[in-house]
């Protein structure tokens, strides 16, 4: 039987109580800043644009973005109450910090306090639990109910006590509702039960906990099969299981895989860039600080007295079984990995970062007889050993915080609202998602403007266009910007988004005269492209006004001098020759 912590005293409940009630409100603080400031990205618009449709309609799209409906289901009723990009974040916000209050718990009952107040602090201030915390996806959703799914396992473990199976299956279920991935958290929890089955076959207790992990998975059987996944996971898990008995197809060219892919790259950068660092920090020190507590942690396992080595074996088993199964699924599928799928490991390597750092802390507390008071040194070690970690964290929040948005949609949903007449037609090239949620009059169906045919039949029946392209489509779209560039203005949204204004019977430089009236995005770069269209239509003046303005609103010292040069090599107004 796994032993239990000491019970706290009273006088310790309440302080515990008044520490995480803080990190909480700290996790609510860190999450909430600037939460509305910027648009909303490509994928979180993915999923708006299907649960501001009707609720039937939710279902059947859902296979087409390899997603489960939990969240659509959720974010169907809250965007009834509201559509602002501040109000559309806040599930993510709020089951985020959710996170805070299981991580204690969790950490609490595998280790001691002390260690559960390290590795809730350290979840608190992690970047990549704030990133997704803040964003409308089901990931902070699967992480919250990864934490109840392993808190109810170790429950019942360590109380035998059949009513955390309940827990146990509602964590699950809750994060199989969420993503696929679900699926390989079964590994660890598999052999964790296992493995006390087989060191227990003659108790039937543990027979009972066998049996009830095996009713956990005919329960997740059951939410693939109405949800009419279980042909899709029957063909993938068939196909997957290939690898075992033929690793060399994990080395297939990428036409032979079966997303066409090359996959994942087999290369320590790529493990450091998109594995380690997500889960500590940007910094070297910060990579190396991390790390070295983890290993401090694993190594501790090889005290034969370890009495936390089946907590720690768990961790271990939730935090590199499923990296591995999903680097690997991936790389046999031929498709790309992103750092959002390991996001649910979190909580593992925190915990054993934070068990390997009180262990440093105790072993000084107990060589170290310059120490005045042994209860400060208890805890006071191990504050000062973790401040490097919260110097790096918040390092990595200020950068995160003052960062450019991956992609303004919500300036180009704003420009259209403002300029597009009701009979100008709006060509977005796989961007309908975006426009649909920022300017609902050009609503159209994902991958309306995938092919050739609907754009031709679009442009014949409105003379004036609105043609939206970014990086999402910029290999489908190479031929219509070439055909663009002579006869429309190019209103640069940001490095990834481009509105192309295109008008039959008239010029360039008579839809440049126009747009020179619009009040447009206060962005460097939108002034900028403008400024080098006014130049070459031989609108030296306004030239000059534009590029004044980008550089006011330069981001960084270096594209004010880039734009400063462009400015000082537009020519003299009295050698400039107008273009009638």
């Amino acid at each position: 039987m796994i032993s239990n912590p000491t019970k706290p005293n009273p006088r310790q409940s309440y302080g515990t109580l008044l520490f995480v009630s803080a990190l909480v409100l700290l996790a609510f603080i860190l999450r909430i800043h600037q939460l509305g400031e910027q648009s909303l990205w490509y994928d979180e618009l993915l999923e708006l644009d299907i649960v501001q449709g009707p609720l039937s309609a939710i279902g059947p799209q859902l296979p087409r973005h390899a997603a489960m409906p939990l969240d659509y289901y959720l974010m169907y009723g809250w965007v009834r109450l509201g559509r602002q990009d501040f109000w559309v974040r806040w599930p993510a916000l709020l089951v985020g910090v959710l996170a805070i209050p299981l991580t204690f718990a969790l950490a609490h009952r595998l280790f001691n306090q002390r260690v559960a107040y390290i590795a809730t602090l350290l979840m608190t201030v992690a970047l990549f639990a704030v990133r997704y915390s803040r964003e409308t996806r089901p990931y902070a959703l699967l992480l919250c109910f990864t934490l109840i799914a392993f808190l109810g396992l170790w429950q019942v473990y360590r109380t035998h006590k059949m009513r955390y199976w309940l827990m146990t299956i509602v964590g699950l279920s809750g994060a199989a509702l969420s993503h696929y991935f679900t699926l390989f958290l079964l590994a660890p929890m598999g052999l964790f039960v296992a493995g006390h089955q087989l060191l227990h076959l003659r108790q039937p207790r543990f027979w009972r906990h066998t049996a009830c992990f095996a009713l956990a998975i005919l329960v997740l059987v059951l939410i693939f099969g109405l949800n009419g996944r279980i042909l899709v996971l029957y063909r993938l898990s068939y196909r997957f299981s290939s690898v075992v008995v033929q690793p060399e197809t994990l080395t297939l060219p990428a036409d032979e895989k079966p997303n066409r892919g090359p996959g994942p790259p087999l290369e320590s950068r790529f493990f450091i860039e998109n594995m380690l660092t997500p889960l500590t920090a940007t910094s070297p020190s910060g990579l190396v600080f991390y790390n070295a507590f983890f290993l401090a942690g694993l190594l501790s396992l090889a005290y034969q007295r370890q009495p936390y080595r089946r907590a720690l074996l768990l961790l271990c088993g939730w935090l590199l079984l499923p990296i591995f199964l999903i680097y690997t699924f991936l790389l046999y599928r031929g498709t790309f990995f992103a750092t959002r799928y390991i996001l649910y490991t979190l909580p593992a390597y925190l915990m054993i970062v934070a068990y390997g750092l009180d262990r440093l802390a105790g072993w000084l507390v107990k060589s170290g007889g310059w120490f005045s008071y042994r209860q400060f040194a208890s805890m006071g070690v191990p504050v000062l050993l973790v401040i490097p970690a919260l110097i790096a964290q918040s390092g990595d929040l200020y950068t995160y915080y003052t960062a450019e948005s991956r992609e303004d949609w919500r300036a180009v949903g704003q420009l259209l609202s403002n300029y597009a007449g009701p009979d100008d037609v709006v060509i977005a090239v796989k961007a309908e998602p975006p426009i649909n949620w920022y300017y609902p009059p050009a609503s159209a169906p994902f991958g309306t403007y995938g092919r050739t045919e609907p754009i031709r039949a679009a442009m014949q029946q409105h003379p004036r266009r609105w043609f939206v392209l970014s990086s999402y489509s910029f290999k489908r779209d190479e031929k219509l910007r070439e055909w663009l560039a002579p006869q429309s203005v190019r209103i640069a949204i940001d490095r990834r988004i481009v509105v192309y204004l295109q008008q039959e019977g008239r010029s360039a430089q008579d839809l440049l005269a126009e747009v020179k009236q619009f009040n447009l995005p206060q962005k460097s770069l939108t002034y900028a492209h403008l400024a080098d269209q006014f130049k070459q239509a031989g609108d030296v003046e306004t030239s000059r006004a534009f590029y004044r303005q980008a550089i006011a609103l330069a981001a960084s010292a270096g594209q004010k001098a880039r734009y400063e040069a462009l400015l000082a090599a537009l020519p003299d107004l009295n050698d400039t020759i107008i273009i009638e």
